[in-house]
């Protein structure tokens, strides 16, 4: 089976980890309680709904998926006084994990199925869950489930989504297992992202990065995790969609999966989702015959929470041969929308886009890096703009329907193929972050192209060669690094600033009221800049490589932030920039304030 030479060492380390930490298959975990709380409020739906500034309540801190804190005792004046308050080692592994404050308790996920509640203010151990996980080979090799980025809080329980692909309910108060139910049962696909939980359903999704079939988003009942509602995203013989497959038989069309985050807003109480590409990546290796645009594949979706209704929907990569998965986050935004037709990289406006206020859903969902905005409810186009250089769409119409450059599809064997950018994306999985005072999304990215050829030494493919390519990724055309940060306005679209560096700064964004914006990078440092301008105002340097999701709280008064720093699996940053110093694990959790 042929994979990316780049994507190696991170497997190779996690093929080490997964011999030593794995044992038998069990249904239950085991936890250790040496501090449990004696006592914990019940989380809810209101306080989900307005959540406490002083805590970070979930993954992105509200439910739309913003990343914006109100906190603004940390500014633009004082930020350069942060100092460490305390720190704390994690397990070992891929470490993408965002913090989860509520009253001065971190409910903190790692990698591997173990999960910890810790004195925010001190850094010590509350109690801590460990889940007895099947073997690597039981798991198919999946190393993708081994990533927690988040645990979801609702009532008295922790909800948390495993590599074996159960939903389980962790007691908040003393960390052990209430329930669990078994989300897939054949261990090939898995949670990268956690859960969320609308008006006591839980709502998840899933990775078949490796699955011999598509994936699915289910809803379960909160207090018995029975399962309520399950959405598929490939369509089978004879339903519609069907079709677009290109004469595929289904039980070759795979990999489609929505393992990025779900958002939801409770004004018009609909979720939102979007769906990755298909596998493998190229036309030729499918045996696609004519065009073949893959119905449920890169689509973004809106669903009622309480039955999974799907109220609209709209693809927004069609014939993905590159693996762009248009899986990321779409954030519900109420604005003006005034799209400047003028714009550098404006690609399309909608017809009736322009409004004085409307809600609407924007974001950069797939790596082609084109930010998209959409009426919330209704699903209309309203405007689309590209941000990196790319050249896989062509262009898109006043509705929204994308063309692709028949050029890049990957039809032939024996041609190389000049792909901006590559399947790690112009973005990635590191969320967005919008701040209601600027009216501005900020979105990291990553400047990248590609040389890529189609291997033909194992066709047909399995469902794990979706990278049956062969070639180097480097710097995009009329580029010097790799990193980038751009300030976009919601209302017109026109980027604002960009700020870039050499290193990928492959983490998330979090703007706060105090008009600053923290992001971290490969290169170790976690930075501070302005969010007016993008000066960089702050910055420390970690002990490995900074992949976590910044927070921010408040206890006693005191504003802390907080960073998951240490294992990753994007290399393309060390191979391209080795003079930089980029090194891989040692997993830790940083907590930063003022000094008192």
């Amino acid at each position: 089976m042929a994979k990316k030479t780049w994507l190696w060492p991170a497997i190779a380390a996690l093929m080490a980890l997964g011999s030593a930490a794995f044992g038998q298959a069990a249904l239950k975990g085991a936890t250790i309680a040496p501090h449990p709380l004696a006592e914990y409020t019940p989380v809810t739906d209101a306080v989900l709904r307005a959540p406490d500034p002083s805590d970070w309540i979930m993954m992105r801190g509200n439910y739309q998926g913003w990343g914006f804190s109100t906190l603004d005792q940390i500014n633009k004046t004082n930020v350069k006084g942060l100092q460490l308050a305390w720190a704390r080692t994690m397990e070992p592994g891929i470490n993408e994990a965002a913090p989860i404050v509520y009253k001065g308790v971190m409910f903190l996920g790692n990698p591997g199925d173990v999960v910890q509640a810790i004195d925010a203010r001190t850094g010590d151990l509350l109690w801590q869950y460990r889940r007895t996980l099947p073997s690597m080979t039981a798991l198919h090799n999946n190393y993708w489930g081994q990533r927690k980025r988040s645990v979801f809080l609702y009532d008295d329980k922790v909800y948390t989504l495993t590599w074996d692909n159960f939903l389980v309910a962790l007691d908040a108060r003393t960390g052990k297992e209430v329930w669990e139910t078994d989300r897939g049962g054949d261990l090939q696909a898995t949670n990268t992202n956690g859960p969320i939980v609308v008006n006591g359903v839980v709502i998840a999704g899933a990775n078949c990065q490796e699955a011999p079939f598509g994936c699915y988003v289910t809803g379960h009942d909160a207090r018995t995790g029975k399962e309520l509602w399950r959405n598929t995203v490939i369509p089978k013989k004879g339903e519609k969609g069907d079709e677009t497959w290109g004469g595929m038989p289904f039980e070759q069309r795979w990999m489609t999966g929505v393992w990025g985050p779900i958002t939801y807003d409770p004004e018009l109480d609909m979720a939102f989702y979007g769906s990755s590409g298909v596998g493998p990546s190229a036309d030729v290796q499918r045996g696609v015959h004519g065009v073949a645009t893959l119905a449920g594949t890169n689509t973004r979706y809106a669903i009622e929470p309480r039955t999974g209704r799907i109220i609209w929907q709209h693809q927004v990569l069609p014939q993905d041969n590159w693996d762009q998965e248009c899986t990321f986050e779409m954030i519900p935004i109420t604005t003006k929308v005034a799209p400047d037709v003028k714009e550098k990289g404006m690609m399309a406006i909608g017809r009736r886009a322009a409004s004085a206020s409307r809600k609407t859903l924007t974001g950069v969902p797939c790596k082609t890096s084109i930010l998209w905005s959409f009426d919330a409810a209704k699903g209309d186009f309203l405007w689309a703009k590209s941000t990196v250089f790319q050249n896989l769409v062509n262009g898109i119409d006043a509705k929204g329907k994308v063309t692709v450059n028949p050029d890049q599809l990957m039809t032939d064997l024996h041609k190389t193929y000049h792909q901006c950018p590559t399947h790690s994306g112009g973005r990635d999985w590191p969320f967005s972050a919008y701040s209601p005072q600027t009216n501005m999304l900020y979105v990291q990215l990553q400047n990248l192209c590609t040389d890529y050829a189609v291997r033909a030494d194992n066709i047909p493919s399995k469902p794990k060669d979706q990278y049956n390519t062969s070639g180097k990724p480097m710097i995009a055309d009329g580029s010097v690094n790799i990193g980038r940060l751009d300030a976009i306005s919601v209302e017109t679209g026109k980027t604002l600033w960009s700020w870039e560096t050499p290193a990928s700064n492959y983490s998330p964004v979090l703007a706060t009221a105090g008009g600053i914006l923290f992001n971290g990078g490969m290169d170790r440092y976690f930075r501070a800049f302005d969010q007016q301008g993008g000066k960089v105002l702050w910055q420390t340097r970690l002990g490995s490589q900074v992949f976590g999701t910044p927070v921010t709280f408040r206890i006693d008064g005191r504003q802390y932030v907080a960073v998951a720093a240490g294992g990753g699996y994007n290399t393309v940053s060390p191979t391209l920039r080795p003079d930089i110093d980029q090194v891989s694990g040692g997993n830790m959790v940083y907590v930063f304030a003022l000094p008192q």
